[in-house]
């Protein structure tokens, strides 16, 4: 009998013992997880996980971590295709008088040609010196937040003194410093950061982007030969270009997002402040708005998932 309760309790002992164990195996261990950055990237959405964007996580723990977090921009393809200004201020949208400006012509923006890849800057400073760039083309500003990755501002302009990335003209540094001033093949110097002296990757046959916002041209009333161009989204104007028949120049604000052809799709966008499409020193740029229209403007297009490329961004009228 004796031995049958020693047997017993014996049992019991264990079944005390085996449930501590399996306490102690359920209960938190004290070790650290990754924390999704507060309106980061999603998976799938440019500059999310499975587009090769930056990490979600703001474990300081975490030794997988190769790209700096995109503080600011959090993977937004809108925030991350702003481009710096000469002046540090980015162009703004107005709203042009009615009395001076009429409707003129309406239609749709899109790209087509041969579609040129955009080599960024590893180290540095960006645009126009504001703020520093490293590897994969993330930006930090000058307040400390951080773009990213394939942010325009840290797009790189060759400045050796070689002809320009359509074989005409020449690259070289402005009197202040500033890389990629071309100068034109009649000898005439334009402005730095010039589109012509990108510094180039591989050209494909074709970036086919399409853009949702409708476009409105205006002509001004006042002899002055001006024009106007607004794109609309959902009633808002989201991009502008402005031509001054005064002085020859048109300068642009805003931005254009459009996508390309891919399943599923990647969202690209158009900054209408870019050198391309904004007049900020040098020879005049012209009537883009004209231009638009007949042949196209070479300009910057940048997707967060991808990179930038140089496209010929056009405009269809409606008949």
């Amino acid at each position: 009998m004796s031995r049958v309760r020693l047997a017993t309790a014996l049992i019991a002992l264990l079944a005390i013992a085996a449930c501590g164990e399996a306490d102690q195996l359920t209960s938190p261990t004290g070790g650290s997880r990754d924390v999704p950055v507060t309106g980061g990237p999603r998976d799938g959405f440019p500059g999310g996980t499975s587009g090769g964007g930056d990490t979600t996580s703001t474990d300081p723990g975490d030794t997988t971590t190769t790209n700096p977090i995109d503080s600011a921009a959090a993977g937004d393809p809108v925030n991350n295709g702003t481009w710096t200004t000469p002046d540090g201020v980015p162009g703004t949208i107005v709203t042009l008088d009615p009395a001076v400006f009429v409707p003129a012509a309406s239609g749709g923006a899109g790209t087509g040609g041969n579609s040129t890849a955009l080599l960024f800057k590893a180290s540095g400073p960006g645009l126009y010196g504001s703020g520093t760039c490293g590897p994969k083309g993330f930006w930090t500003d000058p307040d400390g937040n951080v773009f990213g990755p394939n942010n325009p501002n840290c797009l790189d302009y060759g400045s050796d003194g070689s002809a320009g990335n359509n074989g005409n003209g020449q690259c070289i540094a402005s009197p202040s410093g500033e890389p990629g001033l071309w100068i034109n093949p009649g000898g005439n110097p334009t402005h730095p950061f010039h589109s012509k002296c990108l510094r180039v990757g591989p050209t494909i046959s074709s970036l086919a982007l399409s853009f949702a916002p409708q476009a409105q041209i205006f002509d001004a009333t006042d002899g002055s030969g001006s024009r106007a161009i607004n794109f609309y989204s959902s009633g808002v104007v989201v991009a502008q270009l402005i031509y001054d028949g005064l002085t020859g120049t048109t300068t642009g604000a805003g931005i254009l997002v459009g996508s390309d052809g891919a399943s599923p799709s990647n969202v690209w966008t158009v900054f209408f402040g870019q050198p391309a499409l904004s007049y900020s020193t040098g020879l005049a740029n012209g009537d883009l708005i004209d231009a638009l229209t007949s042949g196209g403007v070479e300009v910057v297009a940048c997707s967060t998932s991808i990179g930038c490329s140089l496209v010929t961004l056009g405009l269809s009228l409606d008949p």
